[in-house]
């Protein structure tokens, strides 16, 4: 079993040739009771190909993850936007991490979320959220800081038009259109498939000026259906800062909630980095709240 986990995590990419190369399976057994960790008792939700020996997998049914088909890690087939319990017991939970998914869902479906990863988690248990920093692509945008925006120049973002969705490569789209389709693609003019009504550069421009900043970046995310969301489930159809996860985390009934940065988790075991944190660390906001 060791083996055929060390050999997926190879395949997926990770930089680890084995689980104590970094102290990785002694911090579980320091910080967690054997029950715990035999459990995998750690949720990582939207995990996609995630693969740790500890940790359970949440998500929906995709070309990414089939429970059975994990590198022998046990998964969870879950829909975030039924807005159902989780299938975890009450209290049972150590720690929950989700890194780049949140994005991808609407407000309620994220706050059911965290109200169920509330209710999972042990006294003392907490959850990690990774995902992109709005506040930052906002400033970047309104500086004329076309270069925030680094993936616009990957090839799979220009190359295959059809399979992102969009009518022209992004390093030819103009900054607008690149950070309003950043957080709420079915709204942007560039989408191939998206909204009835959609936002060109002066409505957009327009939107900022006579709104606050929250109250425009919510009208361009009304713009993003759920049923779009589910053909397209790669684009981005929210926002997120501080602010507004702060106050999503309090309603769910974090009480003890804070920034926090890249590997700067309070948990000794979020801090591998070969595990997490992995994914564009330049652009994301890093949030904690404990139980």
């Amino acid at each position: 079993m060791k083996k055929q986990i060390l050999d997926a995590c190879r395949k997926l990419g990770y930089e680890i040739r084995k689980v104590g190369d970094t102290n990785d399976a002694a911090n579980y057994e320091k910080y967690f009771d054997a029950a715990s960790i035999r459990k995998r008792n750690f949720y990582n939700i939207g995990a996609g190909k995630f693969v740790h020996p500890c940790w359970t997998n949440i998500d929906i049914t995709d070309e990414h993850f089939q429970p059975g088909n994990d590198g022998g890690v046990t998964g969870i087939l879950y829909d975030l936007f039924l807005h159902q319990p989780i299938p975890v017991a009450t209290n049972s939970a150590e720690l929950i991490y989700s890194s780049h998914t949140i994005e991808h869902i609407d407000d309620a479906s994220l706050q059911n979320m965290l109200n169920e990863s509330y209710r999972m988690l042990k006294p003392g248990g907490a959850i990690r959220l990774v995902t992109p920093d709005a506040d930052n692509a906002y400033r970047a945008w309104k500086n004329n800081d076309r270069s925030y925006f680094f993936w616009i120049e990957w090839d799979e973002m220009n190359k295959n038009l059809e399979q992102q969705c969009i009518t022209m490569p992004l390093q030819d789209a103009s900054l607008t259109q690149i950070f309003l389709e950043d957080f709420a693609a079915a709204a942007s003019v560039i989408a191939a498939e998206g909204n009835a009504i959609r936002l060109d550069d002066a409505a957009v421009h327009k939107l900022f000026q006579e709104k606050s900043f929250e109250d425009a970046m919510n009208y361009c995310t009304s713009l993003c259906s759920v049923e779009q969301q589910r053909k397209y489930p790669f684009r981005h159809m929210n926002w997120f800062n501080e602010k507004k996860l702060r106050r999503m985390l309090t309603d769910a009934g974090f009480k003890t909630i804070y920034r926090s940065g890249f590997s700067q988790s309070a948990f000794p075991v979020l801090r591998n980095t070969h595990f997490f944190d992995k994914t564009l660390p330049q652009i994301s906001l890093y949030m904690e709240a404990v139980k």
